[in-house]
């Protein structure tokens, strides 16, 4: 595995610059909500909602009672001083792009690893797997706990059908 410094994604970005402005690993979610809206002036308040819950589901922060926990270590995320995120932040991510973004940041690994890890369990399996259960088996592999990819790869294979 490879650690250290990593390629880091937007969502990621947009988190660590709450919790490096507020100097602490734990916030109230309405306070990170407020930093977003008010404070940052990056979006709305219903897309500062969206944010959070998108942090929860890609294990940059967990949730504990009405509070956000962050999972990361901000030493190792460096961000620009101009930063501001993009339109992109809020755009639909594929069941494989969630679980490959969960798997970056539970174990810390370069995007293209994952990427690769998953090609490779897919290949392996002759293409009999959907691209969504190699990504799923990568994850269990790795040590992820991936019970709430479950229930989406299941309702996206059922729409191949």
């Amino acid at each position: 595995m490879k650690f250290g410094v990593v390629r880091v994604d937007e969502l990621t970005k947009v988190v660590a610059s709450v919790f490096k402005k507020k100097s602490t690993p734990q916030l109230p979610i309405k306070e990170f909500e407020f930093a977003l809206s008010f404070d940052f002036k990056w979006m709305s308040p219903d897309e500062a909602s969206k944010v959070s819950r998108m942090a929860v589901e890609s294990n940059i922060v967990h949730e504990d009672n009405e509070n956000l926990n962050l999972n990361i270590a901000l030493d190792n995320i460096s961000i620009p001083h101009d930063f501001k995120p993009s339109n992109e932040l809020f755009k639909e991510k594929s069941i494989i792009e969630q679980i490959m973004e969960y798997i970056t940041v539970t174990i810390n690994m370069d995007r293209q690893n994952v990427a690769s890890k998953i090609n490779t369990k897919h290949e392996k399996f002759s293409e009999l797997l959907y691209p969504e259960v190699a990504a799923i088996l990568v994850a269990k592999e790795m040590g992820c706990d991936i019970m709430p990819f479950y229930q989406k790869v299941y309702n996206n294979i059922i729409q191949y059908e």
